[in-house]
């Protein structure tokens, strides 16, 4: 019931909504990230310089505020589909209009000093969306079959069903969440999902399905009741594997399926990972680059304007080559960070043993933060793009044995040699809104309710229909 009362709640806000375009007074053209205030909650709008205004909200005015331009208070009565911002010259420190250019390591020793005062570390309120994109490519598939006691499971078979499987796969997921969160650390937080949707490819499910019917007849057939399955490859590996083909009671089915309150928690521990672990920790940064500065080769590459704002560009390598490298945009006039982005310039995991091969690389993460209501440093978005290959060179035998045959209790017999290699490229995009500061009492007030999981759509129209004004691409 929740669900639908969300959809139509969120239906309605975005058809009676009126649509804002922030734009610059001069150049005509759209801001982006322009942060938007009603005297309780801040809004940050999109790249297109785009954010939705309810006109019954009770709030009589908005305050609207973007780096590099001059904050403005609009009443109720005076918004209009499009918003003007004036630029306004920036002040820039006595230190910056010298003749004298910082050095990258003295920016750094300012941006270290002044983070406790740039960053809102406070507790805090927040919409959270996340869209997660994994795509799978199988680079190679080889399966050669040299002995099966199963006559349909032949090479001739196991050919055909290698050409049905897609060589490309594609999952996507999406969550809108409120999120109670210590900036500064991990123990004040609560999460609770308001939205969650996978968009399914209906070509590949029908493909595996048909696939999963055809090996499922055939070991209905042939296979024993009370059998189970001992793999071996080589010396080394051994495993039993219980036969479970026959169907699962409903209500035991029913039992094994992920709760809301576990799937609440599991987006939870995914966003502390990437914000309370490795970026910040206990109001002070958990970056090595950042932690650790002293092992990184740090070049300023000039002032450049990132959204109308002069910033440094600090280019940073790590001195022994193996960890990251990466840049900082860094404001000109109180040393604050605008973004950060880095990669590995190594791998994070590489195993290479007894034809088993696999390895992990951080290809791309990037932070990019905005200055929030108390003109204090907030973060804004996350985006990580993940790399890792995996491939099995190895025979491998499956037996089947029967727990109530006496005596030699072999059944059937499937000997193959495999040779796979697959890569996965996972991109993760996660965006913060509808920024608050909170007390204490207010964070310990708020009852957590758990009653989403997610819903399968097999189109992006689809999805955009129940998760509306959302950056989905």
């Amino acid at each position: 019931m929740k669900k639908y009362t969300l959809l139509l709640f969120f239906s309605f806000f975005v058809s009676f909504a009126q649509q804002i375009t922030v734009l610059d007074s001069l150049t005509q053209k759209s801001i982006p990230f322009v942060h938007v205030y009603d005297g309780t909650k801040g809004v940050i709008g999109s790249e297109a310089g785009v954010f939705y205004w309810n006109p019954q909200d009770p709030a009589d005015s908005l305050s609207l505020s973007c780096v590099g331009y001059a904050s403005r208070k609009i009443a109720k009565s005076q918004l209009q589909d499009s918003i003007y911002l004036s630029p306004k010259a920036v002040a820039l420190s006595a230190v910056v209009v010298s003749n004298r250019t910082l050095s990258a390591d003295e920016i750094m020793e300012r941006v270290l000093q002044n983070t406790a005062q740039n960053m809102d570390f406070g507790l805090s309120s927040s919409e959270v969306f996340v869209e997660r994109k994994s795509y799978n490519e199988t680079q190679k598939m080889d399966i050669d079959i040299k002995k099966s006691t199963i006559e349909e499971l032949d090479q001739s078979f196991t050919d055909e069903m290698l050409q049905k499987m897609p060589e490309m796969e594609q999952y996507v997921y999406y969550t809108k969440s409120k999120w109670l969160r210590d900036s500064g650390g991990l123990k004040n937080h609560k999460l609770e999902v308001m939205q969650a949707a996978n968009l399914i490819d209906s070509l590949n499910e029908q493909t595996y399905s048909s696939m999963e019917e055809s090996i499922q007849e055939i070991l209905d057939k042939r296979v024993k009741k009370n059998s189970y399955f001992k793999v071996k490859s080589g010396l080394f590996f051994s495993q039993k594997i219980d036969n479970n083909s026959e169907e699962a009671d409903t209500v035991a089915q029913d039992s094994v399926k992920i709760k809301p309150k576990d799937y609440a928690k599991r987006q939870l521990g995914r966003l502390q990972q990437l914000v309370n672990k490795k970026l910040f920790h206990e109001k002070n940064w958990a970056l090595p680059f950042l932690e650790k500065p002293s092992k990184y080769s740090f070049s300023n590459e000039g002032i450049l304007y990132d959204l109308g704002a002069p910033v440094y560009k600090l280019r940073f390598s790590s001195k022994r080559k193996k960890d990251f490298s990466g840049y900082l945009l860094v404001d000109v006039d109180d040393f604050g960070v605008h973004k950060i982005a880095y990669y590995n310039n190594r791998h994070l995991n590489r195993i290479k043993l007894f034809g088993l091969f696999y390895e992990e690389k951080l290809n791309n993460r990037t932070y990019v933060f905005i200055k929030n209501q108390i003109n204090k440093y907030t973060l804004y978005q996350i985006a990580e793009e993940k790399e890792s290959k995996f491939g099995l060179k190895r025979p491998i035998k499956i037996i089947e044995k029967n727990k109530v045959v006496k005596g030699r209790n072999r059944q059937n017999v499937l000997s193959m040699d495999i040779n796979l290699q697959m890569k996965n490229v996972e991109v993760l995009n996660i965006y913060f809104n509808s920024f608050r500061n909170i007390s204490k009492k207010e964070f310990d007030d708020f009852t957590l309710v758990h009653q989403v999981l997610p819903t399968d759509y097999y189109s992006l129209d689809a999805v955009r229909e129940v998760m509306p004004g959302l950056p989905i691409n």
